[in-house]
């Protein structure tokens, strides 16, 4: 698995945000790194649905930002975040 790659742009590595909870091998730190870069793609794509551009995939990208802020929110309760 290519951290950094997923640093830069999270949906080439990981199919889901909760799959970066799963990896085994990537610290808490770069969980979270990736799943904030993620969380900054989902609020660029909902700025850019609004002004009238269609996602890319099936998932709304309000649906992204939640399963991404949810993700998030299950790092922090293991105390990570």
């Amino acid at each position: 698995m290519d951290i950094e790659q997923a640093k830069l742009d999270p949906a080439t590595v990981f199919r889901r945000p909760k799959d970066v909870l799963r990896a085994d091998g990537v610290s808490p730190e770069d969980k979270k790194a990736i799943l904030l870069r993620w969380e900054a793609d989902a609020e660029a794509l909902i700025r850019a649905t609004e002004e009238g551009m269609p996602p890319s995939d099936n998932r709304g990208p309000g649906e992204l930002l939640g399963e991404v802020q949810a993700a998030l929110q299950t790092l922090a309760g293991d105390g990570h975040r």
